[in-house]
């Protein structure tokens, strides 16, 4: 369906013809039928995304369970294994409190930027204008705007954590993690439908969850060793 659905956006067809094995005609697909195959795989890559199927209103609380709660088990691994580098600056963070209070702010716009760009490239795959030829040019765009936009963000965090904190020192810690973690999410964002795409699954289903563990892990990593060479 999808395929059938690129051809007739490539050429602009209104109708194509249906023929069987030997050319004879037996039928034809129209433009109408296409918007169809477009909204209905538009629904699925976003159910995708966000880890779950198209259990319809007849589907029974079992079954929704059942589609849901796989995802939802694997994000609790990955969770788990990113926050481990938490344990890893107990230490440091029962030193300075204030880095526990600042942390999840550093891992949620890495999670957020992650998954602005994962939208864009998995949009691109479907549409098919990401491929191999182009990959390292788009991977090289989303590297500078990663670094563009937590370059920004860096500068108004560190000027609003100076009013709060008055410690400089604060300040260039989480604008450097900032632009670290965002820089990182641009490149985890596109790199994994890429890499998913390339093993032969589909982009839209597990991409999410290695964003996120990527965001959360490298947000947790630089910004709390980041805090252990310049605070403590």
């Amino acid at each position: 369906q999808e395929e059938v659905a690129y051809i007739f956006d490539k050429y602009h067809l209104i109708s194509a013809p249906i023929v069987d094995a030997a050319g004879r005609l037996v039928g034809q697909i129209t433009v109408d039928d296409i918007v169809g195959v477009i909204q209905e795989e538009s629904g699925e890559d976003i159910l995708a995304l966000a880890g779950v199927s198209d259990a319809g209103r007849d589907a029974t609380i079992y079954e929704i369970v059942k589609s849901r709660l796989p995802w939802l088990i694997l994000n609790l691994a990955t969770e788990t294994l990113a926050v481990s580098v938490i344990g890893a600056f107990q230490e440091e963070i029962t030193k300075l409190v204030t880095l526990a209070i600042i942390m999840p702010i550093v891992a949620s716009l890495g999670g957020n930027a992650g998954t602005q760009t994962l939208a864009v490239a998995v949009r691109s795959l479907a549409a098919r204008e990401l491929n191999a030829a182009n990959a390292l040019r788009i991977v090289r765009r989303e590297m500078t705007v990663g670094v563009l936009n937590g370059g920004a963000l860096a500068i108004v965090m560190a000027a609003a954590l100076y009013v709060f904190f008055h410690d400089p020192k604060l300040s260039l810690t989480v604008a450097l993690a900032l632009v670290v973690n965002l820089f990182v999410a641009s490149v985890a964002g596109i790199l994994a439908p890429l890499t998913l795409e390339k093993l032969g699954r589909d982009p839209a289903v597990s991409s999410s969850v290695f964003v996120t563990f990527v965001t959360d892990f490298m947000g947790f990593l630089s910004f709390l060793g980041l805090a252990s060479l310049i605070l403590l």
